[in-house]
This record gives structure tokens, C-alpha cells and sequence, in this order.
């Protein structure tokens, strides 16, 4: 499964799932896709279908609603930071999420668990 990074989440975690196998890019190392507005960045992610990850949940959810796309997993901020000591969790959880093929699939929109 192949997941795309909003802009929010730093390179690093892309390349943490990377390394435990997956094909994840972030928007924030991307120069076609870094500053592009959240249409955008969802249209890239379903051209090449790729589920988003994100924490802009208001946004996302209501554009997901209107667009087709190829998924979209939104992560809860508090319980999921983006801190030092936040990220590898993270990338713990989006593992055991991909792993266990629990991404949202197309036209779906689910929360990161």
C-alpha cells in the first residue's frame, strides 16, 4: 500500500517507513507538491494512488467527502505528536496500519488507531 505524508510531517517519517518497507513519500520533500493547497495534495495522492496521511481532519474530511480519491487516514495530533520523542510512535503505528492492510482504501476516509 502506498501512503503520502501531508506537508505537515517531516521527511524523517517517510524515510522511518521506508526503511521498515513501505513506499511512503512526504509532501514536505517533495518541491512539485511542498506549499500546495489541500486540493492539490489530494489530487497528487490519488493520480498516483497513494492513501493520505493527515492531521487536518477539517479540511481533508469535508474535501474527501466531495472528491474521489485514493484514502485518506486521518491521525488524532494529541495522541500521535509530532515530537522527537512523538515520531517513532507514529511510525509504529502507521507500520502495524499498513501491515495489517488497515489503510482506508478508495473513497474512504478512517482515523489512524
Amino acid at each position: 500500500m502506498k501512503l503520502l505524508l501531508d506537508e505537515m510531517y517531516p521527511p524523517t517519517l517517510a524515510e522511518a517507513l521506508r526503511d521498515k518497507g513501505h513506499d511512503v513519500i512526504a509532501v514536505a520533500a517533495s518541491a512539485d507538491l511542498a506549499g500546495s493547497d489541500d486540493a492539490t495534495i489530494l489530487d497528487a495522492a490519488t493520480a498516483d494512488g497513494h492513501c493520505l496521511l493527515t492531521e487536518n481532519v477539517r479540511d481533508l474530511t469535508v474535501l474527501g467527502r466531495r472528491t474521489n480519491h485514493a484514502g485518506v487516514l486521518l491521525v488524532h495530533a494529541r495522541r500521535w505528536p509530532r515530537t522527537r520523542a512523538g515520531l517513532p510512535a507514529l511510525a509504529n503505528a502507521v507500520h502495524h496500519a499498513i501491515s495489517a492492510g488497515r489503510l482506508p482504501g478508495p473513497g474512504e476516509i478512517s482515523w489512524l488507531t
